[in-house]
């Protein structure tokens, strides 16, 4: 061999090392130069071939031509190609659900690859039970609710959307079937005040009148529904607690025998009248004989003297007027811009109108009035005290008239 057909060998086996491609010809042109020519450009090839398959399977690029069936380079990498396929096809089952596959042909990797779908089965069963107990505890959470009379709507945040009513609040406020509200119409302030609660913070309660004088009270917070942030809100129907309320209220100021207002009520209106500076008469009147009449006709006849004598005194008094009983035989008016004179007058009216009365016993008043004007510094009691001893005075000039007329007839 000459020293430049050793040359171009040395430089081809340079190329086959550096996975060059192999360039130049031997001078020499015997067989055996020939068969040693092939050989090494089969042998660069083969390499080649196999390198870049291998640079594919190095990138996960499985998809690529297989090296020739002649390439006795490539045997084992084929071989491991089909195992990576394998493995690929065996990694998209476990995603799909095939915990069963099972890796036994790539050593350290394979213990680990068997232990991760291990795992991830449990983690599977694990969450499965726990989608089940509560799916469970959903179907009971919407069976209460459908049970309770309180009404539950549950809206999308996002959208507005009504995700969920409970059977009362189907059959009372809003069925999304036919989609109609139970007031009527296509809208609903209480509905729209529900949609504009929206990432609640924290829960919120507030109370709301509908148009039908409903009063509802609200508490809203938000919760995931499913995978859907939502706002719930549970409303209960306190229109008869409010009412009740509100006739507690005026009960409390109220005489439940006569209708007029009691002594809570009357002392609150002397205070403000001074408060407020108001010149007016406060008359302090007590019944004259109610005990005996009690005593000898029952009280039934009583209850009839009391209510008498409110409806006289209420007949007596203006709109701009206050009329109330503060006791079982006494009671107070209160006559707004009218000096004492004027309101012994009236008192004298009413006293005659009980004389004349016509009832199976006799009617009448005693009664004693005080002035009231800005700047006097008396509180609501002293007042009060000063018209009682007004009207015990005039109780008993009556009875010592009255004495004197019984001892003039005998």
């Amino acid at each position: 061999m000459t020293e430049k057909d050793a040359s171009v060998l040395l430089e081809q086996i340079r190329n086959i090392i550096l996975n060059k491609p192999v360039y130049g010809e031997l001078e020499e042109k015997s067989q055996v130069y020939s068969d040693l020519e092939q050989t090494v450009s089969y042998l660069s090839h083969c390499l080649m071939e196999s390198n870049e398959f291998l640079k594919n399977l190095a990138a996960g690029n499985l998809n690529v031509p297989l090296p020739v069936r002649q390439n006795f380079q490539a045997g084992e990498l084929k071989q491991l190609h089909a195992a990576l396929k394998h493995l690929t096809w065996q990694t998209d089952q476990v995603i799909r659900g095939d915990y069963k596959q099972r890796v036994n042909f790539m050593g350290d990797f394979s213990q680990a690859f068997n232990e991760m779908v291990n795992q991830l089965e449990i983690r599977e069963s694990e969450l499965k039970e726990q989608a089940e107990k509560i799916k469970r505890f959903n179907t009971l959470l919407i069976s209460i609710m459908d049970s309770l009379k309180e009404w539950v709507v549950v809206i999308e945040e996002e959208s507005g959307r009504i995700l969920y009513t409970n059977e009362s609040a189907r059959k009372q406020f809003y069925d999304p079937g036919p989609v109609q509200f139970a007031c009527g119409g296509s809208d609903c302030p209480l509905m729209a005040r529900l949609k504009s609660h929206t990432r609640l913070e924290q829960e919120l309660r507030y109370e709301f009148k509908c148009s039908r004088n409903k009063t509802f009270q609200v508490k809203s917070f938000s919760l995931l529904w499913g995978e859907k942030k939502a706002a719930v809100h549970l409303m209960t129907d306190i229109t008869y607690q409010r009412e009740n309320e509100a006739f507690l209220e005026v009960m409390a100021y109220k005489d439940e025998l006569t209708g007029l207002d009691n002594r809570r009520s009357g002392m609150r209106a002397i205070d403000s009248h001074i408060q407020k500076g108001i010149s007016f008469s406060l008359c302090m009147i007590d019944m004259d004989g109610l005990k005996t009449i009690n005593d000898r006709f029952g009280h039934l006849y009583g209850d009839e003297y009391i209510k008498y004598v409110s409806e006289v005194l209420k007949e007596s008094a203006r709109d701009t007027d206050f009329t109330c009983r503060i006791g079982g035989d006494e009671f107070v008016v209160l006559f707004r811009d009218c000096g004492e004179q004027a309101a012994e007058e009236k008192m004298d009216l009413v006293d005659k109108k009980l004389l004349a009365g016509g009832k199976d016993y006799p009617m009448s008043i005693s009664y004693g009035v005080v002035f009231i004007t800005k700047g006097m510094g008396l509180s609501p009691e002293a007042a009060l005290n000063l018209a009682d001893e007004r009207m015990y005075r005039f109780k008993r000039r009556r009875k010592q008239k009255n004495n004197v007329t019984d001892g003039e007839g005998i």
